[in-house]
C-alpha cells in the first residue's frame, strides 16, 4: 500500500511539472494571396505586415490579398488537398518522419489538372515557403506556406 502511495505521488509530481506533456500535432497554414500593385478594395484581407514586407522584397507586388487559407496538420502522412479555386490548387503530403528527424513535407501544385511545381518542404519556424503561381488580372497568385505548432500542456 504504502509503495503504491509513493507512486501515485510520484505520478502526480511528474504530470505537475510537464515531464507528461507532449508536443501537440505540428500543423502547416497554407494561404494563396492575389499580388497586386493597384489599391486594395475596401475589407479586403491583407498579408500580416511582416509577411507582407517579405512578400514585396521577394516578388515586388505593392498589396497581397488573402484569397483562402487552411491548416494541414502534419501528424497524419497521407496526402491533404487545399483547393482555393477549381483550377489551382495545392496536394501536401507529410513525409514519414523517424525520431530525430526534421519534418518534411511533398507538395505539388496544379493549373488546370496539370503539375506546374512540386518540391519539399522542411517547416521552420519563421521560415515561410513562397510559390509563386500564375498570373491572374493585373496581379499574381503566390501560396505561402508557414510552419505553425502548438505544445499542449
Amino acid at each position: 500500500m504504502r509503495m503504491s502511495v509513493r507512486f501515485l505521488a510520484l505520478l502526480l509530481a511528474f504530470s505537475a511539472w510537464g515531464v507528461g506533456a507532449s508536443r501537440a500535432e505540428e500543423k502547416v497554414w497554407v494561404g494563396l494571396y492575389l499580388a497586386e500593385n493597384g489599391p486594395p478594395p475596401p475589407g479586403t484581407v491583407l498579408a500580416p505586415e511582416k509577411l507582407g514586407h517579405r512578400l514585396r522584397v521577394v516578388f515586388g507586388f505593392k498589396h497581397y490579398e488573402l484569397i483562402q487559407a487552411q491548416e494541414i496538420e502534419l501528424g497524419n502522412e497521407w496526402e491533404q488537398w487545399f483547393v482555393p479555386r477549381r483550377d489551382f490548387f495545392i496536394r501536401v503530403e507529410p513525409l514519414v518522419r523517424r525520431d530525430g528527424e526534421p519534418r518534411r513535407i511533398d507538395y505539388e501544385i496544379y493549373k488546370d489538372g496539370f503539375i506546374i511545381a512540386k518540391g519539399k518542404y522542411q517547416p521552420k519556424k519563421e521560415t515561410p515557403l513562397f510559390i509563386n503561381g500564375p498570373d491572374f488580372h493585373d496581379g499574381r497568385l503566390i501560396f505561402v506556406l508557414e510552419a505553425r505548432a502548438e505544445f499542449v500542456p
